[in-house]
C-alpha cells in the first residue's frame, strides 16, 4: 500500500505538472488580468493576504492602474474585481457563466462536508448561498422567495416593529451599556421568530446566543482570507497532524455546531406542528403547503436546509450594520442631530417612528445609505465561480475561477464618493433635501451581491435597519463613554479583519434618552417580562 505521506506528495506533484501544462497552453490565449509575479509552482499562495482581505486587494489595484486583478495559488486562479461597472458587465450581464459559488472559498468548511453535498447526497445538510449554481441551488431559493415574497413584507415589518420596541429599545432605556447584547438579541429574536416560529426572551435569549455565535464562527473560518486552505483547496488532503493543518479540527468543529445549529431549531418547529401549538414561520408555512406531495421527505431536507441560511444570513449582516450605525453616530455627531432634527419635524415627540414615516425622512434613508457604504456589509462580497472560460476587455478568465467582487473597493472608490473613509449622508442628497439619482445607491448595488446570487433577502434587512436606525436616533443621544477620570473614551472605528461579514470591533458609547423627550411613556406599553 502507498504511504500516506508519498500519496500526498503524488498528488500535490501531478497538481504542480497539471499546473505547468496548463500554463504552457495558456500562453497562445489572451493574456490574464493584471497580477504581481508569482514563485514558482506556488504562485501568490504567499502573497494572499489573511486579513482585510478587500483593502489588501484595493490598495493592490491602485498600485498596479487596474481595477481588475488576477491572481493564482497552486493553479487556482482568483480574479478580483474592483469597480461596480465591471462587476455588473461579468457577475449580472454574464451570469449564466457567473453564478455558481467557489469551493476553496469554502474549504475549511468542506473539509469534513458540510457544504455543497447536497448535490450528492440528500443525507448532508448544506446552505443554499454556498451552493454551486444549479437545479439544487433553483429549488433552495424558490423555496425562500415563496414565503418571502414582496407580499410578506407588511408581515414581517409587524414582527421587526414588536422586536424592536419590546427587546431593543425597552433594553437599550434600562440597560444602556449593553447595547451590542440588545442588538444581537433583537436581531436574533426577529430571525428567529420569523424562520422557526419561536417565542424569545427580552433579554440574552440564550438559543439566540448560541446560534449567533455559531453562525459568527462560520463566516469567519470561510472567509477567503481566513485560512490559506481556502485559497489552495489542495491543502484539504494533508493529514491533520500535519503543521498547518489545524483547519482540519477547526472545520470538524464547526460542521458539527452548524450541523445542530440547523438540525434542532428545525426539530424544535416540527414537534411544535405536530403538536398543533405551532405560530407561523417559514418552516411551518413551507411544510404545510408541501405536505401532500410525493417527494415531500426531500422538500422537507430543503426547508431544513433553506431555514438555516435564512437565520444566519438575517442575523449577522443586520447586527454588523445596525452596529455600524451605532458606531457612525457615535463618530459623527453633527450626522446624529440632523437625522434627530428630520425626526423631530416628521414625527413629533409624542408618538414612535413607523414604517409609513419613512418616505418622508431622506436624509434618515441618506444616514442608511452611507452607512452601508462606509462599512460595507460583506466587504469582500462572497466569491463566485465561472463555469466556463470567457474573455473581457481583452483578457482571459479561466473555467473555474474564483471571482471576489471587492465591495469595499467599488463603495470607497475616489472616483465616485469623495473622501471615502468619511462617514457624510449629504453625499447622497441634493441641496434641496432630495435624494440625488446620479450615485450608485448602496441599497441597490453592490452590498447584497450581483446578479443571480444577489441576496434575497435584502428587503427584510433593509427594513430593519431603517426602522432601527429611525427608532434609535428618535429616542436616544449617542454620546462618547467617560473614563475613570471623567474624560471621553475616544473611539477610533475598526472592524473584524478576518470574516465574511465586517463588523465594528467592540466599542463603548454613552446611550441617554434625549432632553425633552418621555421615553419612559413611548415604550410604557412595551414593557414586560413574558417571551415575544
Amino acid at each position: 500500500m502507498i504511504d500516506v505521506q508519498l500519496q500526498d506528495l503524488l498528488v500535490l506533484g501531478i497538481c504542480a505538472i497539471a499546473h505547468l501544462a496548463y500554463r504552457h497552453r495558456r500562453k497562445k490565449l489572451l493574456p490574464l488580468p493584471p497580477g504581481i509575479p508569482g514563485w514558482p509552482l506556488l504562485g501568490n499562495a504567499l502573497d494572499m493576504p489573511l486579513q482585510y482581505v478587500h483593502v489588501f486587494y484595493k490598495d493592490l489595484g491602485k498600485r498596479l492602474g487596474t481595477k481588475i486583478i488576477h491572481m493564482e495559488a497552486l493553479g487556482m486562479h482568483v480574479i478580483v474585481l474592483n469597480d461596480i461597472e465591471m462587476a455588473q458587465d461579468l457577475l449580472e450581464k454574464r451570469s449564466a457563466l457567473y453564478s455558481s459559488r467557489s469551493v476553496s472559498g469554502f474549504t475549511v468548511l468542506d473539509v469534513h462536508g458540510l457544504l455543497h453535498l447536497t448535490e450528492r447526497s440528500a443525507k448532508v445538510s448544506s446552505l443554499f448561498s454556498t451552493m454551486p449554481y444549479g437545479v439544487n441551488w433553483r429549488h433552495h431559493r424558490r423555496m425562500f422567495e415563496q414565503y418571502f415574497s414582496d407580499n410578506s413584507l407588511p408581515r414581517v415589518q409587524e414582527m421587526q416593529i414588536e422586536f424592536l420596541r419590546k427587546c431593543l429599545l425597552v433594553n437599550l432605556y434600562s440597560h444602556p451599556d449593553q447595547f451590542e447584547e440588545h442588538v444581537k438579541n433583537c436581531v436574533g429574536g426577529v430571525s428567529t421568530s420569523m424562520t422557526y416560529g419561536f417565542t424569545v426572551q427580552r433579554q440574552d435569549d440564550p438559543v439566540v446566543h448560541y446560534f449567533e455565535k455559531a453562525i459568527v464562527d462560520a463566516t469567519a473560518a470561510a472567509a477567503p482570507g481566513n485560512f490559506l486552505v481556502n485559497i489552495i483547496p489542495q491543502l484539504k488532503y494533508i493529514p491533520e497532524w500535519m503543521p498547518g493543518a489545524h483547519f482540519k479540527k477547526t472545520g470538524r468543529e464547526l460542521r458539527k455546531r452548524l450541523l445542530e445549529a440547523m438540525d434542532v431549531p428545525y426539530q424544535k418547529s416540527l414537534d411544535s406542528m405536530n403538536a398543533g401549538t405551532a405560530r407561523e414561520s417559514f418552516v411551518s408555512a413551507t411544510l404545510e403547503r408541501h405536505r401532500d406531495q410525493s417527494d415531500f421527505e426531500g422538500k422537507a431536507v430543503c426547508a431544513k436546509e433553506t431555514a438555516g441560511d435564512v437565520f444566519g444570513a438575517a442575523s449577522e449582516t443586520t447586527v454588523a450594520s445596525t452596529m455600524t450605525f451605532i458606531l457612525a453616530m457615535l463618530k459623527y455627531p453633527d450626522v446624529q442631530r440632523m437625522g434627530q432634527q428630520e425626526l423631530d419635524s416628521v414625527v413629533g415627540p409624542d408618538r414612535l417612528p413607523d414604517f409609513s414615516d419613512l418616505s418622508c425622512l431622506p436624509y434618515l434613508s441618506a444616514i442608511v445609505k452611507e452607512v452601508l457604504r462606509w462599512n460595507p456589509i460583506a466587504p469582500a462580497g462572497v466569491p463566485h465561480l465561472t463555469t466556463d472560460e470567457d474573455t473581457y476587455n481583452g483578457y482571459y478568465i479561466p473555467k473555474n475561477c474564483m471571482i471576489i467582487a471587492n465591495t469595499y473597493a467599488m463603495l470607497h472608490d475616489e472616483e465616485i464618493f469623495q473622501n471615502p473613509t468619511n462617514f457624510d449622508p449629504s453625499r447622497f442628497t441634493n441641496i434641496d433635501g432630495t435624494i440625488r439619482n446620479d450615485l450608485p445607491n448602496p441599497e441597490k448595488i453592490a452590498t447584497f451581491g450581483f446578479g443571480r446570487r444577489i441576496c434575497p433577502g435584502r428587503d427584510i434587512a433593509l427594513s430593519m435597519l431603517h426602522i432601527v436606525a429611525a427608532s434609535i436616533l428618535h429616542l436616544f443621544d449617542i454620546a462618547p463613554a467617560y473614563d475613570n477620570e471623567g474624560n471621553p473614551v475616544d473611539v477610533e472605528p475598526k472592524f473584524y479583519a478576518e470574516s465574511l461579514v465586517s463588523n465594528p470591533l467592540p466599542f463603548k458609547c454613552k446611550i441617554t434618552p434625549r432632553a425633552g423627550r418621555d421615553v419612559e411613556s413611548l415604550l410604557q406599553e412595551y414593557v414586560g417580562t413574558d417571551p415575544i
